[in-house]
């Protein structure tokens, strides 16, 4: 597959979020935000994130809300600027999957993905001054192409499994590895800008 473009969302999102303090560390939604001109001020949320379990989705959308309320608390709270919280997860045969904690543990990942689906699930926490808590989560269907142990080792080598929930980043070449989304594939780089976009507009 090819990477698409989201220029029409980001252009929405950026209309109804012209700046926006982000609640978190990751990289890949804060390029995505600057990506579309959107002014970010960083304040990653250093919280316990217990193991997650039960319904995918309501799971993911407590991690993204437990951000929140620690950043509300925070000496970082800014009560006059919209803050996003978020959080992802990968949903595979059952079980929840984190970030491969080494290359053995990403290979063997990438590998059991082969020509299989899995979910993808982004919960969003915002605070908007004048709207209070805006809370949701979308989920994103991934399908693998068959891989080979060699196709497998190949994307492993390059690094790129390191710190992605699944091991693989599709924003990067790991868009090499998929077949097909069903759903939105910012949702899948940990951004679900549609729905964040459409939450703001209400």
């Amino acid at each position: 597959m090819e990477i698409p473009k989201a220029d029409v969302e980001l252009a929405r999102l950026k209309a109804v979020m012209p700046r926006v303090v982000l609640a978190s560390g990751s990289p890949n939604r804060l390029e995505l935000l600057r990506s579309a001109g959107i002014q970010v001020t960083v304040r990653p949320q250093d919280i316990d994130e217990d193991e997650p379990s039960g319904e995918p989705g309501p799971a993911v959308l407590s991690i993204a809300r437990k951000k929140l309320e620690h950043y509300i608390k925070s000496n970082d709270f800014e009560p006059n600027s919209i803050a996003l919280c978020m959080d992802t997860l990968v949903y595979f045969e059952g079980r929840f999957l984190g970030k491969p904690k080494d290359e053995k543990e990403a290979f063997s990942e990438i590998s059991a993905f082969s020509g299989r689906k899995q979910e993808v699930y982004s919960g969003y926490c915002i605070y908007h001054p004048y709207k209070g808590i805006l809370e949701g989560f979308d989920v994103s269907y991934v399908v693998f192409k068959d891989l080979s142990a060699d196709d497998a080792k190949a994307y492993i080598d390059t690094g790129e499994w390191r710190g992605a929930a699944g091991g693989y980043r599709i924003q990067k070449t790991g868009y090499k590895l998929i077949d097909y989304i069903e759903g939105s594939w910012t949702n899948v780089i940990g951004m679900p800008v549609e729905a964040i976009t459409k939450a703001l507009e209400t």
